[in-house]
């Protein structure tokens, strides 16, 4: 009967799991033979080899029991398999566990637990949540009111099972224990690793008596991360917010930018097998709140996402300040190596391929991470600033250039963060514990302004930050908040407190012209002003000098085209091309005008407003990936109902002297779907004669596979080398000026019509006023025309070409 049983449970297992549950058997079969009296790296690599197929297939089918046990030992095994080391006795025991965990027998649905994903419990306005395990007879009182007023949530528990048991419901960042219970602190840390949704562990903090060195080597040895040998209250709160400090800073950070959901959960899992901290990104346009909010070490970018592509995301991050250097490593299923190398040289450091090995994830994000953090090391950590905490004065100034030269629409300001009446402070305190003050003052500064990155010290008991908000209301509102926090603090010892008072001020970064030490006297002065008025009190400017003589037109557009392109900001028109002597249909002239936000007025602004505000900011080349993104949307949507369809798009010059235009547009093709052939790209002759483009650069964009039109829209000599060069296919004349009632204005263009079609180009006459203009047109040669006569502006593709035909 039980065998019986047996095999109908058997045959209720899909074909595809119990396959795969046989190469699993298979699989530890082989590693007990091989493997089990002893070690041979050369046996390990085949079976680690053979694991990742394994779980590759586990992750195709959904079955993620077997894809997470397998995942855990290959992420184990590859350290070694890699670098050729040879396990120690323990490790190889810990192996062994792994493997028979994966020949155990499969649970039913009915037998698994529910999974219950351990998370961060604290309430959005905490800090973090502290876990204190102490007896009843031992706790210290003050712990939880000194902790709480810095915003910490702390949960206090008398023995081990209950810590567990909350441990595995609402993971804490911090777990302070007893010195009393350090030698169940190893089985705890176990228990919290178990959780298969964690992605690091809480800082651990040991409350010992006394400074017995042998007792702080066998808390540390059992997984304890400081070891705090005081039970003064303001003590322990000050290590907390060093320990999360540098582990912010320290521990690797991954920003996984990718909109597959399973493809991030995959990484996600690898990275946190190996302790690495990661935060996930669905989209372009949350990436740089991400970078500012997460701090990541190396950013790992989805060459294809639906709101914008890797290249041009990774050109963004290199902008931001602080993040000229960031590793980004790209992640795609793209085969061509052209368009590889092409994303590398515009912002990227490698390459994974999709479906990506585990091991090569991890091998890929720890030396580029280590690279990175050596480089860094060398310029500034080298210098003897707190690793984690402060950075040195060179990478601070290195750091505000950066800053004012980015111009960012955020509103940036340099602070400085004053211990009030030193002299007072430094007969209260003395020789002795003056270090620990300072410790203490940085870390509690780096805690209560995580947005101000980075800080320096200047002198004894003062610093300068970056600080960055969206807009001057935000980062005042946050600079008030956290200077009252700090003067609410308590410092040294909670036995006797010390009180101090801070002087806050702040100056606005309005630009690259001015130069830092002005900036940084400017901002001092302040501070000092505001000590000699009593102290303990705040002064800001952050105006933007840049905007009282700037036209609230100019910074209507800049503000719109920094933002995604999308409807609401931004309106794509199109007019029909009909035919005249061609046999085309379904081809479009489009235009885009943008549009204010919020704005209830329908306002839309022409091309021949904004297009000579986006060049004097430099911005002309977003201009055109905005009408491309766009353009290349609406086709992907129409393709299917209306099969072939060509949209001709103005764009300038600037973007064949942009060398990310050309790989960022073949990105934009491959990822809506649509053929190159279905996009004309027109450039105006007086503009190609301006920047004067070279071949390489036409060559580089012609490789795309886009057509080329151009806009006859200068006369003189120089016009020549465009109108007879092989890569523009397309001339497109606008109506002449004058005519008379007798005489179309068409004919005083015939000739240069004829030129142009005697070099093999078609010939499109656009603005058609009048319906008399077609004979002439058709007696001139023109190949298609367009204008109001024929149809005005659409915002979709709504014309009827088969009853249009001329």
């Amino acid at each position: 009967m039980a065998a019986t049983t047996s095999v109908a449970e058997a045959n209720q297992v899909p074909a595809g799991e119990r396959a795969l549950r046989q190469r699993l058997d298979t699989f530890v079969g082989g590693w007990r033979e091989n493997l089990g009296g002893g070690w041979d790296g050369a046996k390990a690599s085949l079976l680690h080899e053979e694991l990742e197929k394994i779980n590759a297939e586990a992750d195709a089918q959904d079955l993620g029991e077997i894809a997470a046990l397998t995942l855990e030992l290959i992420v184990f095994l590859c350290s070694f398999v890699e670098n050729g080391v040879i396990p120690s006795s323990a490790q190889r025991q810990a192996l062994a566990g792994m493997v028979d965990n994966l020949g155990r027998p499969a649970t039913t649905a009915a037998e698994r637990p529910a999974p219950r994903a351990a998370k961060r419990a604290a309430a959005s306005h905490a800090r973090g949540l502290v876990h204190y395990l102490s007896s009843a007879a031992r706790s210290i009182e003050a712990l939880a009111p000194t902790l709480g007023a810095q915003r910490f949530l702390v949960r206090p528990f008398e023995d081990i099972a209950p810590l567990i048991l909350a441990m595995s419901e609402s993971a804490p960042d911090v777990l302070v224990i007893d010195d009393a219970f350090v030698p169940q602190l190893h089985g705890v840390l176990e228990a919290f690793a178990r959780a298969r949704d964690r992605s690091d562990p809480p800082v651990c903090l040991v409350l010992s008596e006394g400074g017995d060195l042998a007792r702080v080597l066998y808390a540390q040895r059992a997984g304890a991360d400081a070891v705090v040998s005081t039970r003064d209250a303001v003590a322990i709160l000050a290590r907390i917010e060093e320990m999360l400090e540098q582990r912010r800073s320290l521990g690797y950070r991954v920003l996984v930018v990718e909109d597959d959901p399973a493809q991030a959960k995959f990484c996600e899992s690898v990275l946190h097998h190996r302790g690495i901290v990661t935060e996930v990104c669905a989209n372009a346009a949350g990436v740089i709140e991400s970078l500012h909010a997460f701090h990541p070490d190396l950013v790992l970018l989805d060459f294809y996402l639906p709101d914008g592509n890797g290249i041009e995301v990774a050109q963004t991050i290199r902008t931001e300040p602080g993040c000229a250097f960031l590793p980004v490593v790209f992640l795609s299923g793209e085969q061509d190596l052209d368009r590889r190398f092409d994303a590398i040289s515009m912002g990227g450091d490698d390459f994974l391929t999709k479906p990506v090995k585990p091991r090569h994830l991890l091998m890929t994000v720890e030396s580029r991470v280590r690279r990175a953090r050596t480089l860094s090391a060398s310029e500034g950590s080298a210098r003897g600033e707190r690793r984690g905490t402060l950075s040195g004065r060179d990478v601070f100034l290195q750091e505000l250039q950066n800053l004012a030269e980015a111009g960012s629409e955020a509103c940036a300001a340099l602070v400085f963060i004053g211990v009030d009446e030193i002299e007072s402070v430094r007969e209260r305190i003395g020789f002795v514990t003056a270090g620990t003050l300072g410790q203490q003052l940085a870390s509690a500064i780096a805690a209560e302004l995580p947005f101000a990155r980075p800080l320096c010290a200047y002198g004894e008991y003062a610093f300068l930050a970056l600080a960055q908000r969206h807009d001057e209301l935000a980062l005042r509102e946050a600079l008030e908040q956290a200077r009252q926090r700090l003067a609410a603090r308590t410092w040294l010892s909670a036995d006797d407190p010390l009180r101090l008072g801070f002087s806050l001020a702040a100056q606005r970064i309005s630009g690259p012209a001015e130069r830092a030490e002005s900036l940084i006297r400017r901002v001092r002065q302040q501070a000092l002003q505001v000590q000699g008025n009593g102290g303990n009190g705040i002064a800001l400017d952050l105006r933007d000098p840049n905007v009282a003589s700037e036209d609230p037109r100019v910074r209507l557009v800049r503000a719109i085209l920094r933002t995604p392109a999308d409807p609401s900001n931004s309106v794509l028109e199109y007019q029909p091309l009909v035919a005249l002597a061609g046999n085309l249909g379904h081809q479009y002239l489009a235009r885009m005008q943008l549009k204010p936000p919020r704005s209830s007025h329908g306002i839309l602004i022409s091309a021949d407003e904004y297009l000579p505000l986006a060049r004097d900011l430099g911005l002309a080349s977003q201009v055109d990936k905005r009408i491309v993104r766009l353009a290349l949307r609406q086709l992907h949507a129409h393709q299917e109902e209306l099969g072939e369809l060509r949209l001709f798009l103005p764009l300038t010059a600037e973007s064949l002297l942009d060398p990310a235009f050309a790989p960022w547009l073949a990105t934009e093709l491959r990822t809506q779907g649509v053929p190159a052939a279905a996009v004309a790209l027109e450039f105006s002759i007086a503009d190609l004669c301006e920047q004067l483009p070279g071949d390489a650069a036409i060559e580089a964009l012609q490789r795309v596979g886009a057509r080329f039109c151009l806009r006859a829209d200068d006369e003189s000599e120089r016009a020549q080398r465009w109108l007879t060069h092989a890569a523009f296919s397309v001339v497109r004349f606008e109506r002449p000026a004058g005519g008379s009632d007798k005489h179309s204005p068409w004919a005083g263009v015939a000739s240069r019509f004829a030129t142009v079609r005697a070099l093999g180009k078609i010939v499109i006459a656009t603005g058609v006023a009048d319906m008399g203009d077609f004979s002439e047109l058709l007696r001139s040669g023109a190949h298609y025309a367009n204008g109001a006569v024929v149809c005005d502006w659409l915002r979709d593709f709504e014309f009827d070409f088969a009853g249009a035909e001329m």
